[in-house]
């Protein structure tokens, strides 16, 4: 674009031979991205083409050591284009021992050439060439997507949109989860997410986001101390009741004991018997310290002899029997009414534990009928101690009711002390029932979140849905028109491998095997071709496979080639070919917007013959720590001379003194391009549009060369003509030389 400007870039720090001071550091206002470059060896050029080379794919994930400065850890290369305030920029940043840090917002597609790429692609294969390419490149031939582009773009950004407000919310309901100290490391916090939120997940018996909430908030106020709750226990010996049994269905035979005395003993025998115990030898009263009579000594021997009889025995083992019974009874009152508070301090404790809502205690205790199974062995036993020979056979239904109430009693305490220790284990574990809280606080925020983002969910599949309807209706339309890269890759190797061999090389498109004049050369080509065969191969392959990285039509618009030393080991001919293919690319690989490229070299001719015709307009050369422009004057003489003559044929200015030898340098030249052993007087006479003007050969011979001369021996006309007939003759065989210069 005529007077379109912008500005270039390149900053290279310790890479190679770029460093401290000789760090690079180049700028420039350009009206083209294209330039060559000059560089003696040693000055760096191959490093930076490396450099570039790190955004291949091959090149991507490997190590790139061996391109940083030694004993240097770091380096970088940054490349820009500005235009105005917009800059598109692509930064590669190495570490030693890293993968390369590559930054690329520039949208180009950077293609290298160099000796890596040879020796990667071409050499370590023997120079033949492999054939297993995959893949397509979406055309864009009569076909016009711009509604469906337009509609893809809409939908692109209203699925972006219910995305984000996806997102949002999800965010929000962690941020509620995270303000209510749930971690994100919590598993079930990894619930409130998209994947998760969109799967068919349930949870049963969760209560709402908001009563566990407020659980979390009561059990943040549970006081310093609350004591433990206390289990029932019941210690009953049942084996008052087999003595019951034992004592209740055993006849006992009356003694011959005075019923009036018995009955007396009876009804005051433990005042007796404690009297008994405290008698003394001096026959002294315990009570009133008064001596006793005969009497009451024989009374008193006859208490003794009774107490120490059958039957007394028996009334002792009663009462005790009895005793033990009432015992029993009271036990069970005692569980009932522990197991009561029992109740009621975990009922208490409720309010501080949620997890203790739905814990329960079983009463236990003796109820109102085993009482009266109870009461009734007692009424027997003291029935049977006023009757001792009084048998109960039917005692052993009660007893064993009452052994029942016992077990029934220990089971109901046994599970109840489970139940108990269980709560008193959460009281003392705060920490374990925060958790709980928080775990279910996560799934009940995930049962309302999803419920609530169902809406939302619907819109964002809806818009996903129709998004993927349209790209499946493009890309149905650009398969109709997709071309295979193997096919294109094929179709440039036989133009460029044609455009250097006319023929002599050409690839098998079966096998992508070279071929000599029609022949295989199988695994032979490394040794069958010569170095300038081999740097000709590769440089057409390089040029090929161009056709692997693109991927849409469009994207050759965005090719930047990096070529280093293009022309290795070649011969003049092939040399021109080079410079052919670098002038024919635009055109060639279909780029309708500008093209790019960055060539480097050491070979001066080279450049002066790319420069002099206008292939690339800016040239430079490299030095340590700069790029700097190489000006025009400074090429080869061929050019100016050629220019004078055009001028002169054209009227532009006036033959000269140096016009002569200007037609004998142009000619020269050519003849030696074309015939390098050949002389100028041969080739002059062996070219017929030469020949058409006589004075051509002796201006050459003579006006060339020095010598004392006293007029000119050939007029302004006869220059002239002759200056016109070398234009006609350069526009038959290099047109493009003539057309490059300006009229």
């Amino acid at each position: 674009m005529a007077g379109y400007k912008f500005t270039v870039k390149l900053d290279i720090d310790n890479i190679g031979p770029h460093y401290g001071e000789r760090k690079l550091a180049f700028a420039d206002e350009v009206d083209s991205n294209k330039a060559i470059i000059f560089a003696t060896n040693g000055t760096g050029k191959s490093f930076i083409s490396r450099a570039f080379r790190l955004t291949s794919n091959e090149k991507r994930a490997e190590l790139a050591d061996d391109l940083l400065t030694l004993g240097q850890k770091f380096g970088n290369l940054s490349f820009s284009v500005i235009n105005n305030d917009n800059v598109k920029q692509l930064s590669i940043s190495l570490e030693r021992g890293k993968i390369p840090v590559i930054k690329d917002s520039t949208g180009l597609v950077f293609h290298v050439f160099n000796s890596d790429y040879i020796e990667e692609n071409i050499k370590q294969n023997h120079y033949t060439l492999d054939g297993n390419i995959q893949g397509y490149i979406l055309g864009k031939a009569q076909i016009d997507l711009t509604e469906e582009r337009e509609r893809e773009k809409i939908l692109e950004r209203e699925h972006a949109s219910s995305s984000e407000t996806i997102d949002i919310e999800i965010e929000q309901a962690r941020k509620q989860l995270r303000e209510k100290r749930v971690l994100p490391t919590t598993t079930e916090f990894g619930l409130i997410e998209k994947n998760r939120l969109l799967g068919t997940e349930d949870f049963e018996n969760i209560a709402s986001f908001e009563e566990i909430v407020a659980q979390l908030d009561t059990l943040s106020k549970v006081p310093d101390v609350l004591p433990d709750v206390q289990a029932p226990s019941l210690n009953v010996d049942s084996t008052a009741l087999y003595e019951a049994g034992a004592l209740l269905t055993t006849e006992f035979p009356k003694t011959e004991w005075d019923e009036e005395f018995v009955t007396d003993i009876k009804a005051n025998r433990t005042f007796i018997e404690s009297g008994l115990v405290q008698l003394n030898d001096r026959n002294t009263c315990p009570f009133c310290k008064q001596p006793l009579q005969a009497d009451a000594l024989r009374l008193l021997k006859n208490y003794k002899a009774y107490l120490v009889d059958k039957e007394a025995e028996t009334l002792r083992s009663i009462e005790a029997c009895i005793k033990s019974i009432e015992d029993i009874i009271e036990d069970f009152e005692k569980v009932y009414s522990s197991t009561k508070v029992a109740i009621a301090d975990i009922d208490g404790l409720k309010e501080y534990f949620p997890s203790l809502a739905d814990v329960k205690l079983e009463i236990s205790g003796v109820g109102e009928e085993a009482t009266r199974e109870f009461k009734s062995i007692i009424e027997l036993l003291e029935e049977k101690s006023s009757d001792l020979d009084k048998v109960h056979p039917e005692i052993d239904v009660s007893l064993k009711m009452c052994l029942k109430w016992i077990k029934s009693a220990e089971e109901v305490i046994g599970r109840n002390t489970q139940v108990i220790n269980r709560v008193n284990k959460t009281k003392q574990d705060c920490t374990g029932e925060r958790l709980t809280l928080r775990r279910n606080l996560c799934k009940a925020q995930f049962l309302r979140l999803r419920e609530k983002m169902k809406p939302l969910f619907d819109d964002y599949h809806s818009k996903d849905k129709d998004l993927n309807e349209i790209r499946i209706n493009i890309d149905e339309k650009e398969r109709k028109v997709r071309i295979s890269k193997r096919d294109k890759v094929y179709e440039a190797l036989t133009f460029f491998l044609n455009m250097f061999f006319k023929g002599k090389y050409c690839i098998d498109k079966n096998t992508f095997q070279m071929q000599f004049f029609g022949s295989n050369i199988g695994n032979k080509a490394s040794s069958i071709l010569s170095d300038g065969e081999k740097s000709i191969i590769a440089f057409c392959y390089f040029l090929a496979s161009t056709h692997l990285l693109i991927e849409r039509e469009d994207d050759y618009n965005n090719l930047f080639f990096v070529i280093d030393d293009p022309i290795s080991s070649m011969d003049f001919h092939s040399v021109y070919a080079v410079i052919q293919c670098l002038k024919d690319i635009k055109e060639y690989f279909g780029i309708t917007t500008h093209d790019r490229m960055w060539v480097f070299t050491h070979d001066m001719e080279f450049l002066s013959i790319i420069s002099r015709n206008y292939i690339i307009n800016n040239a430079y050369i490299l030095n340590p720590g700069d790029i700097e422009r190489w000006h025009h004057q400074l090429l080869l003489p061929y050019e100016n001379h050629l220019k004078d003559i055009v001028y002169v044929a054209a009227g532009r200015q006036q033959p000269s003194h140096t016009t002569a030898n200007s037609i004998r340098h142009v000619l020269e030249t050519v003849c030696r391009f074309e015939y390098p052993d050949r002389k100028l007087e041969k080739y002059i006479e062996e070219n017929s549009i030469l020949l058409r003007d006589s004075c051509i050969l002796p201006l050459c011979q003579d006006l060339s060369h020095g010598g004392i001369r006293n007029q000119l021996p050939f007029s302004p006309a006869a220059l002239i003509a002759a200056c016109q007939t070398v234009v006609d003759f350069m526009k038959t065989k290099y047109e493009g030389q003539v057309e490059a210069i300006p009229v």
